[in-house]
């Protein structure tokens, strides 16, 4: 006996076989109809059908992203079609309930709940509601919809679909809001990307990745648009490389610096920053940090050459002082003052739950004066001080400060420098023997849960010989 959603499902696709009957039917559709219909509609295909079925909604947001598997441009332009229709209609004295298209890849159970699929008791009033705290909108005024979308750029040319949308949106500014939280540069653009942003409300993007190689040029002029994203939360900038014609061109980078970072004095809202691979902090870090209006949550400087100037501002800046992710890994202290070091943590002991301090450069006597501090981050979880040059007495003394720290679950520290010989080889009888006598100094105090001890890089296969419970070593002694 088939189920009455089996039983709906065969109606509603008998009804779509007569596109013509389907479209008059629209008028005297049940609500709680639409979405299962469009539904399969949407996976059949049927342009026409989804274009007038946009232009009725009943509710006053339209989940679309989410079925939206793959980049169809001919289920957008339908879709988009059938928002122009509605904006005609908007235009009369005559309600209509679409207020939110939402494009964003979320999983949504609107879907399910609808077509029956998902075993809810959900009445119409409070699926609107809860599309209501999901869908909002930032500018108010003669604006008739508004569309909600994130961007995630992987490729240097821009797909057909997001091409086709940027040119309906441009035509239609003065009526059409674009909402876009999350925007992604996976790749180093052949398109101008401030070009492509024209076109959002750039005061709603709350994320912001460049994960990409971007080169120095590009980022000075992407700056401009940086700077009126007032309201972005999180900031990710990954390896900017100088062009090859500009190496000696000073006044050319020096222009480009000043672009970029007179640009985050508008970034008052920043929770999260990474910054990795970027060599325009030196002597700036300052002008990166000093207009922010909250605390900042994550800060992530990597692989960057700070100055002493920019580590004292650190250790002093009131934007960091409830910072609960550290991370300087590939910052070098050996032309750094490690005092500051200790200082910064002296002001994280209660809110700091991650250290990344990997492939700092840290020798025996900097690590001391971080101890005391350290052994008082009552709140940290995970710590990692791999790739820096440790001997066995230093990593005792720093295994003893973390041994009272109980809710770390990972820890990650360097082999000892007397695992090696003359030339940097792991001898691995060594790597073993030391390795085994450091685990067993934190034992004598807890049991840790997570915990490695890991070489330098092997020159010669380019693997790590790591320790946990027992030696892994690398290809070359296997």
């Amino acid at each position: 006996m088939s189920s009455p959603s089996s039983l709906k499902l065969l109606a509603i696709k008998s009804l779509l076989k007569d596109e013509a009957l389907s479209l008059s039917a629209l008028k005297t559709l049940p609500m709680e109809l639409f979405p299962p219909v469009f539904k399969v509609a949407f996976d059949g295909k049927q342009t026409n059908i989804l274009r007038a079925m946009v232009a009725a909604w009943p509710f006053r947001c339209l989940p679309v992203g989410a079925l939206m598997k793959t980049s169809d441009l001919e289920i957008l332009k339908a879709v988009l079609d059938g928002l122009d229709l509605l904006i005609k209609q908007k235009a009369q004295p005559r309600a209509c309930k679409l207020e939110v298209l939402d494009l964003r890849d979320f999983q949504h159970n609107f879907w399910k709940v609808w077509a029956g699929t998902e075993d809810v008791e959900c009445s119409p009033d409070v699926i609107s509601e809860r599309q209501s705290a999901v869908c909002h909108t930032i500018r108010r005024g003669k604006q008739v919809v508004t569309v909600m979308m994130n961007l995630s750029l992987k490729s240097r040319d821009l797909c057909k679909s997001l091409k086709y949308f940027h040119w309906w949106a441009k035509q239609r500014k003065d009526v059409v809001q674009v909402i876009c939280e999350k925007v992604e540069f996976g790749a180093l653009p052949a398109y101008k990307p401030l070009k492509l942003l024209e076109v959002f409300e750039q005061s709603s993007i709350q994320e912001l990745e460049v994960n990409a190689r971007w080169d120095l040029r590009t980022l000075a002029m992407f700056a401009a648009g940086l700077g009126q994203m007032r309201n972005l939360q999180k900031l990710l900038i990954n390896e900017i490389f100088t062009p090859l014609e500009w190496f000696r061109d000073q006044e050319r980078k020096e222009w480009c610096f000043t672009e970029i970072i007179s640009q985050f004095s508008q970034l008052n809202k920043l929770k999260n920053l990474y910054l990795n691979g970027v060599f325009f902090l030196h002597g700036r870090l300052d002008r990166v940090l000093r207009n922010l209006e909250s605390p900042l949550e994550i800060l992530a400087i990597t692989r960057c050459m700070l100055s002493e100037a920019d580590m004292m501002h650190l250790s002093q800046c009131l934007s960091v002082h409830q910072l609960t992710h550290l991370d300087l890994s590939g910052v070098s202290f050996l032309n750094l003052s490690h005092a500051l070091l200790g200082r910064l943590l002296e002001r994280l002991t209660g809110t700091l739950r991650t250290l990344k301090l990997k492939g700092c450069k840290l020798m025996d006597f900097q690590i001391g004066v971080l101890l005391p501090a350290l052994s008082q981050c009552s709140q940290l979880v995970e710590v990692n001080f791999v790739k820096n040059f440790l001997s066995v007495s230093s990593l005792q003394k720093l295994l003893q400060h973390t041994a009272n720290l109980k809710k770390l679950t990972l820890e990650m520290y360097p082999a000892p420098d007397e695992v090696y010989d003359d030339i940097g080889d792991v001898l691995p009888d060594r790597f073993a023997q030391h390795c085994f006598e450091l685990l067993e100094t934190i034992r004598g105090i807890r049991e840790p849960r997570e915990i490695y001890f890991v070489s330098k890089r092997c020159l010669d296969c380019q693997g790590f010989c790591v320790y946990d419970k027992e030696a892994s070593l690398c290809s070359c002694w296997e």
